[in-house]
């Protein structure tokens, strides 16, 4: 495989950008940026979120008693956002950032462009990153006038 080749058009494929959300087994909000977030399938709704399976907040929806995650749509206004969850070593990323409370009991941020609440289907291991499927049981659009936030890689080899 020649990366200096592929990289640069595999990273021209464009993504979103989300915070995915979850609680620890304390009840303590975990959160993470990711970018790897499609839709698979209409009915029921379904997304797919590429992770590493290391994170803290991939442990709470595959082992913990809710298996849900939230996902937070950021849109072009939410550039303060990606800070604070892009670290993994953030130990509280939810200080700098307003937090509304969602029926689901997950994490939603005031400020973000949309917000979806699914339930953990399934996982594949997919190299790198395992591949979850949601099943996506709540939502709502927070302001119809913001533009989704897209991301295009300069190198598909990494973030």
């Amino acid at each position: 495989m020649d990366k200096e080749r592929i990289g640069p058009a595999l990273g021209r494929i464009p993504s979103g950008l989300y915070i995915a959300t979850a609680r620890d087994e304390d009840g303590s909000p975990l959160g993470m940026l990711c970018s790897f977030v499609e839709q698979a399938a209409f009915s029921p709704p379904m997304v797919t979120v590429a992770m590493s399976p290391d994170r803290r907040l991939v442990q709470a929806f595959t082992f913990g008693d809710d298996r849900r995650i939230g996902l937070n749509i950021l849109s072009t206004e939410n550039q303060n956002l990606i800070g604070p969850f892009a670290n993994p070593n953030n130990e509280d990323p939810f200080a700098e950032t307003q937090v509304v409370d969602h029926a689901s009991g997950l994490p939603q941020l005031a400020r973000a462009l949309g917000f979806l609440v699914g339930d953990f289907r399934e996982e594949m291991p997919a190299g790198d990153h395992h591949v979850y499927l949601f099943e996506i049981i709540d939502g709502e659009l927070m302001d119809d006038d913001l533009e989704p936030m897209i991301r295009i890689r300069r190198n598909g080899f990494n973030y």
